[in-house]
């Protein structure tokens, strides 16, 4: 019911039930009157006090009826006031209620507006961020072929070296003398246990082999069936040449050391510039070093000095990811594997080879790695940190013929036949025999031009010739070899 249909219900209730009041007290108080003269006609005769009394009473419980009516139409009027408060205060309450809905309808459709345009805004919004990530999209791939594009670019451009020619050359010659100062101990150490030569015959030896006073040869063979001494002649000849095996074979080392030593420098160095050479430290023979270094001298004749540079680099990154790299140790061990046959093809008969190997590997393990170390920082330098030219170490091979302005011959004698090695006339006397010490070239493509080069040679070779030695006048068929410089006692470094 509506508060205002309330508040007047309750109005016409509080006057009826005032009315009925009114009407009852009238009505009463008629009776009343009426019944008095009816009590004073009957009692008058006979009991005046007892009526009086009795009309006294009625009226007292009349009085007393009249005032619990006026109590109650008091309390009904206070009740009266207060529901009339609660309807002001309902319709306060009601008034306020009304305000704040209409607030919340107006915030409502605000809202919903609001709504209707953030949903248009988030739409546009979508439309433009999927316009963004299009441009986005496009925009990487851009950036990737453009990548692609620099990083095929820098390939074609020169890039600054991080090493110069005079640091390179540094660094040979620190390997140089590290070789030199090596192969000199070494020689020291394994001379006194040399034997004398034996009319060119070389003394068989290996495991379980000895030597006889009598100059009779003692002859064992490896686990091939191969005999000891011959199997190390022919790796000594593979390394050094047949000419220096031969000498190795009849020189009296006991007399003077220098041969032996220059076998210990030639062997490392040879083994150092393959080092220094490899792409991934293979047998210098082996498939993969072959063709490498086949597809990469067809490169660097055609293309063009930072294209070829930067082939090289990249392949020997990627190869090395293929091929692990082989330990510094297995290295070493081709480096004492070559003194240990030098050892034996100049008459070490009385140690078996593998005790020669352990013997080497504790005395010059430390000194070997220093070298093989060396040489694989020489390696990496010209290798993966030069685009501008090349640096090729420079190693002759026995037997080629001496070339002054490439090479360098120490001695006074080398290079003429002079009064030289017996049996050695016209073009032998000008055959080298071994490489002492490593040169450095520096070659440079000319632009522009195919199979083109400009070549330096920053550091040349130290080569021995077999001028340099001379035959002992004892015997003619198979002589015994002296030194021109044994007063000088060892070669330059």
């Amino acid at each position: 019911m509506p508060p205002s249909s309330l508040t007047t219900t309750l109005y016409y209730g509080v006057g009826l039930f005032g009315i009925g009041i009114v009407s009852f007290a009238s009505l009463t108080m008629t009776k009343l009157f009426h019944t008095f003269p009816r009590l004073w006609n009957r009692k008058k005769p006979t009991n005046n006090d007892h009526v009086k009394k009795e009309l006294e009473q009625t009226i007292s419980q009349k009085d007393a009826e009249i005032q619990q009516l006026k109590t109650s139409l008091s309390a009904s009027e206070q009740e009266l006031q207060d529901v009339k408060k609660q309807v002001e205060h309902g319709n306060q309450r009601k008034t306020e209620l009304e305000g704040r809905m209409m607030e919340a309808l107006v915030q409502k459709e605000n809202l919903e507006n609001e709504l209707v345009g953030r949903e248009e805004e988030l739409g546009r919004v979508k439309e433009d961020v999927g316009k963004v990530q299009e441009a986005l999209k496009q925009t990487q791939t851009l950036l990737d072929f453009r990548t692609s594009e620099l990083k095929v670019a820098q390939g074609s451009l020169s890039r600054s070296d991080r090493f110069s020619g005079a640091d390179v050359t540094r660094m040979i010659e620190t390997l140089n003398t590290e070789i030199h100062q090596t192969a000199t101990i070494m020689a020291d150490e394994f001379v006194p246990q040399l034997q004398l030569p034996q009319g060119g015959r070389g003394v068989e030896s290996g495991v379980g082999g000895g030597s006889s006073e009598s100059g009779t040869t003692v002859t064992t063979v490896n686990e091939a069936g191969v005999g000891v001494h011959e199997a190390a002649v022919v790796h000594t000849e593979d390394i050094l040449g047949e000419s220096m095996t031969k000498m190795l074979q009849t020189f009296n080392h006991r007399e003077d050391n220098i041969l032996l030593q220059i076998a210990f420098q030639a062997s490392m160095c040879a083994f150092t510039e393959w080092i220094m050479d490899s792409w991934c430290y293979h047998h210098r023979d082996s498939e993969v070093e072959l063709v490498l270094q086949e597809t990469y001298e067809q490169l660097r004749e055609t293309e063009e000095q930072p294209v070829s540079a930067r082939w090289r680099i990249l392949t020997r990154r990627y190869v090395r990811q293929l091929y692990p790299p082989v330990e510094q140790p297995n290295l070493a061990y081709h480096i004492f594997a070559a003194c240990a046959n030098i050892l034996i093809a100049a008459g070490l008969s009385h140690e078996p080879e593998q005790l020669l190997l352990d013997k080497f590997a504790a005395r010059f393990s430390k000194r070997v790695a220093d070298i093989v170390e060396r040489a694989i920082h020489l390696n990496n330098a010209i290798g993966d940190d030069i685009t501008s030219c090349e640096f090729v170490p420079i190693y002759c091979t026995p037997d080629v013929t001496f070339d002054p302005s490439t090479m360098e011959a120490p001695f006074e004698n080398s290079g003429s036949a002079g009064d030289g090695a017996a049996g050695q006339q016209g073009q032998e006397a000008d055959k080298i025999l071994c490489t002492t010490d490593l040169g450095l070239l520096r070659a440079e493509k000319v632009q522009g031009e195919e199979r083109t080069w400009h070549n330096t040679i920053l550091l040349k070779p130290k080569i021995i010739m077999a001028s340099d030695l001379i035959a002992s006048p004892s015997s003619t068929d198979s002589p015994g070899w002296k030194s021109r410089f044994s007063d000088a006692g060892s070669t330059d470094s």
